[in-house]
């Protein structure tokens, strides 16, 4: 089929998502749970470093429209926590829970308030390393650097004069061989170097300030109710460190939100998702769950170290393309 055929196809798709059949999708979903999960709550256009390069944003009126159509649909909102206390949806209900990864300052200002005026409450796995941050973590100074042409050429050379197996890569390509691949010690001796002593550093400064959370956006979300989970400490790809420093990553994020929360967090998510075999048993001895973004809904029988969800693809086509995401978590 070519790839017009394909586009034509699927959009031929959204029209089994017309109200009349809800009910039929509704049926697929009882006495399960979908976990959602965002990641910034922004408009698009106010960080487009990020928007480029990172996971999309969703803009808090269009947070509201998605969790306002679910209530609609008699959507039970839960947290991990619920699940782990033994709560689960009955056989005529359906389950959702709303998770952010990452833990963007915006998360805290305008995701958790559109959730609270809506009477949910979320699920945040925070990056530790982000709270109270003095810089950009690597990922996002990556991202910045990047996107400042004088600040990529330079980081373009230093990369070719370092690494020549990666010289054959360019533009997004060699950005994403830089994210994906390359060992974490290596890449963070890069952007020291290239930002140090330079105008770059104290922009990462201000970004940091500008884009993390402060301890007190934890704390507060936690006095609201909601559900502090782990995404690590500095948010690496679990194939750029060894196991050793993933554990590490592990205790640190715990000893942080415990400290900022006085509760230990029961959940950790895989930063990108990356993880390796083994990491789940080892997962196991920290946390009670442990989430993945591997799409499939939650029932009784799931491994509770392996719980699936469902990412926000970004912005919808059209309505049914976004009663179809929120109905079945795919487009």
């Amino acid at each position: 089929m070519s790839a017009l055929a394909s586009r034509i196809a699927n959009r031929a798709k959204d029209l089994l998502f017309v109200a009349p059949l809800d009910s039929h999708w509704r049926r697929a979903l009882r006495g399960k749970v979908m976990c959602l999960l965002y990641h910034r709550v922004d408009d698009p256009a106010h960080v487009p470093y990020l928007e480029q390069f990172g996971a999309p944003s969703i803009p808090p009126d269009e947070l509201a429209r998605e969790l306002r159509f679910l209530q609609g649909q008699g959507a039970k909102f839960m947290t991990l926590a619920d699940l782990r206390q033994g709560e689960f949806p009955d056989p005529s209900q359906f389950g959702v829970i709303v998770s952010f990864d990452d833990g963007f300052r915006d998360n805290y200002t305008a995701g958790l308030p559109v959730l609270e005026q809506l009477g949910i409450r979320g699920v945040m796995f925070q990056s530790t390393g982000m709270v109270d941050a003095p810089s950009l973590l690597w990922e996002h100074a990556l991202y910045w650097l990047w996107s400042d042409p004088r600040s990529r050429e330079r980081l373009e050379r230093l990369v070719r004069s370092r690494l020549a197996d990666m010289t054959a890569s360019q533009g997004p390509a060699l950005l994403t061989r830089l994210r994906d691949e390359l060992p974490m010690t290596q890449l963070e001796a890069i952007l020291a170097e290239l930002t140090a002593g330079d105008a770059s550093a104290a922009a990462l400064v201000e970004q940091a300030r500008r884009l993390y959370p402060r301890a007190s956006d934890v704390t507060q979300a936690h006095r609201h109710g909601h559900e502090l989970a782990s995404h690590g400490h500095h948010h690496y790809p679990r194939r750029s460190i060894d196991g050793a420093t993933f554990e590490a990553e592990l205790v640190r994020s715990i000893d942080v939100l415990t400290r900022l929360t006085g509760t230990a967090p029961g959940a950790f998510s895989y930063p990108f998702n990356s993880y390796l075999p083994g990491d789940a048993a080892l997962c196991a001895q920290h946390f009670k769950q442990v989430a993945t973004v591997d799409r499939a809904l939650i029932d009784r029988s799931s491994d509770p170290h392996a719980l699936a969800r469902f990412t926000w693809p970004g912005p919808h086509r059209n309505g049914l393309r976004r009663r179809r995401w929120l109905l079945t978590g795919r487009i």
